[in-house]
């Protein structure tokens, strides 16, 4: 899924998916925090890019909207 964010700019997932995934009941801070060391590690361990994009990610009924590129709300996630 990351993959398809670092090529594609936008991927989703039901937020139901990722809880489970993860063992838990909410798309928590230890989640998001945990996804960015992933998408971290994408970049520059398998992508072998320097300057690492910020991912956004956003709850849209029901799925988390992964985005790297989010001019439409720039300081709000």
């Amino acid at each position: 899924m990351l993959e398809t964010v670092a090529f594609e700019g936008l991927a989703t997932l039901a937020n139901w998916k990722i809880t489970r995934w993860y063992g838990q009941s909410n798309f928590t801070v230890s989640i998001r925090r945990d996804i960015r060391q992933r998408w971290d590690a994408l970049h520059r361990e398998e992508l072998e890019i320097d300057k690492t994009p910020i991912l956004r990610m956003a709850d849209v009924d029901g799925k988390i909207v992964f985005m790297k590129k989010a001019d439409f709300f720039p300081d709000k996630e």
